[in-house]
């Protein structure tokens, strides 16, 4: 026996009779189950975007100047930085080194080499990376001469800070 099937109330039906108000609710039900599906996938889609390419998402650089200065820290890592440049490294859930001093100027670049994100965050608001995954770099320079403690805002016992001569 092979059945054809005119409109999508006989096919909600499957051959048997139910009343209107039943089917209707069926054909209600599918629907909103469909539209419940589509709008998870674009919450999800658009969650993705703004994880990955929100404001500031450029490489994570927020430099307000270039000048030069003599001063360079190094620091384990692959790569030196640049003269007038110092490199903080984030691995082991703390800052290395924890405690900088550099002259007016000078562009601090900090890299994630732990697994789990973290962020380069000031505690007066004047720099705040974001979430850096691995491998992840952010950089500020500093013009003003001053003491800049910072944090982890997502692990707030890593502290640390950079004092500006």
């Amino acid at each position: 026996m092979h059945l054809v099937y005119t409109s999508e109330r006989e096919l909600l039906l499957g051959g048997f009779e139910h009343s209107a108000t039943e089917v209707e609710m069926k054909i209600r039900l599918i629907k909103l189950t469909s539209l419940t599906v589509l709008l998870i996938a674009v919450s999800i889609g658009l969650a993705g975007c703004t994880a990955s390419g929100g404001e500031g998402a450029e490489d994570h650089k927020h430099e307000t100047a270039t000048t030069s200065d003599k001063t360079t820290i190094s620091s384990a890592s692959d790569s030196q930085p640049a003269k007038g440049e110092v490199q903080i490294v984030i691995e082991d859930f703390v800052f290395k080194p924890a405690e900088v001093t550099i002259s007016p100027g000078t562009k601090v670049t900090w890299i994630n080499k732990d697994e789990a994100p973290h962020t380069a965050t000031s505690t007066d608001k004047k720099f705040n990376s974001g979430g850096l995954d691995t491998d992840d770099k952010f950089s500020f320079v500093f013009n003003d001469k001053g003491e800049y403690p910072y944090f982890c805002a997502l692990h707030p016992h890593m502290k640390a800070t950079i004092t500006v001569k």
